[in-house]
């Protein structure tokens, strides 16, 4: 990108009135509005420091005191865009996959500071000992790369608040992560048993039709099964991680029906397969005479989330408060596994 190119994206995404939150938020406008809808295990306590944003947005808009002192003392001796495009230039030099690991980082040390009542002004900069036992405490449960990318988000976002990091020649901390490695759970890429017709009989008899939620369990399974669809495909791997290009939206709807032989068939096209890249695929979804009939998942599945807006994940699902939010991978495997696990 030209300097010229990068002033004007800069330039262009200035809207602030001087707050600090408003300056961040000028320098990281690239993407149109949506609103945020946070799950409550993929949010921390409330604080005006950490606003309901995209987890590739954490770095750039989540601050501490220490951060707003920063950004102020910036502002007191350059001008506001200088301070903007100083923000939006850093910013940029992650990738998007990038700034949504670092996020997820983020996330489970405030959660985790949270849950210690560490004070605010105490994360950052954060002391080795609070780095160490942050780490240590998700031994076991984390891949020594998970917490290296925990590391890795939390160094950059103290770089971008201008505070000191104590995780570099950190004794403690080194052999922290050494035990770690050693504590790692165990490979879950592991071969697992085919899902047969009677693991889908199970689901169907386990779940409860009244929870949109669970519909659209049912609706997944179904495709995966009947379809010859990948998980992969029809949602998304982690919450904030959406990709327009990738992930099939209701801008798909309405999906049309259509019947031969008293059998009805309906054709949808996703953007991304596995296997056709780009190129996306159409799924070609048939009436079964089953319990677990794809077609008849699927529309029960729209029918009990009417009121969702067409830019979200098709299996988004309407949650008790009258708000949506996206299905995930693992929040999909985890209702399949409390009955195939058992």
């Amino acid at each position: 990108m030209r300097s010229a190119d990068i002033e004007a994206a800069a330039a262009g995404s200035w809207h602030s009135n001087g707050s600090p939150h408003q300056v961040r938020e000028a320098a990281g406008a690239t993407r149109p509005y949506e609103p945020i809808r946070v799950p409550s295990d993929e949010s921390c306590g409330p604080s005006s420091y950490r606003p309901s944003v995209l987890a590739s947005e954490r770095v750039l808009l989540w601050t501490t005191p220490h951060g707003v002192t920063f950004q102020n003392q910036l502002e007191q001796l350059y001008p506001e865009s200088c301070v903007v495009k100083l923000f939006f230039v850093m910013a940029e030099s992650l990738d998007e996959r990038t700034r949504n690991d670092y996020g997820a980082g983020l996330l489970h040390f405030n959660q985790f500071c949270d849950r210690l009542s560490i004070p605010e002004q105490d994360r950052m900069p954060a002391s080795e000992v609070l780095l160490s036992i942050f780490i240590a405490d998700a031994a076991g449960s984390i891949s020594s790369s998970t917490a290296n990318n925990w590391l890795a988000g939390l160094r950059f976002w103290h770089v971008i608040n201008g505070a000191q990091w104590h995780g570099e020649r950190s004794e403690c901390l080194r052999h922290v992560q050494r035990g770690l490695r050693l504590l790692a759970p165990p490979n879950l890429n592991l071969q697992h048993p085919p899902i047969t017709l009677e693991s889908l009989n199970q689901l169907h008899q386990g779940l409860d039709y009244s929870n949109t939620f669970d519909t659209a369990v049912l609706a997944i399974a179904c495709l995966i099964f009947w379809c010859g669809c990948r998980l992969e495909e029809l949602v998304i791997p982690a919450f904030d991680s959406f990709e327009m290009t990738k992930h099939v939206t209701r801008s798909i709807l309405p999906i049309v029906t259509q019947e031969s032989n008293n059998v009805r068939h309906s054709t949808f096209h996703i953007p991304w397969t596995k296997t056709t890249g780009n190129n996306g695929a159409d799924i070609n979804v048939t009436s079964r005479d089953h319990l677990t009939c794809p077609h008849a998942a699927l529309f029960r599945h729209l029918e009990a989330n009417p009121n969702i807006p067409s830019h979200a994940p098709l299996f988004s699902f309407q949650t008790p408060t009258g708000a949506w939010t996206s299905m995930t991978e693992q929040w999909f495997l985890k209702r399949c596994n409390q009955f195939w696990g058992s």
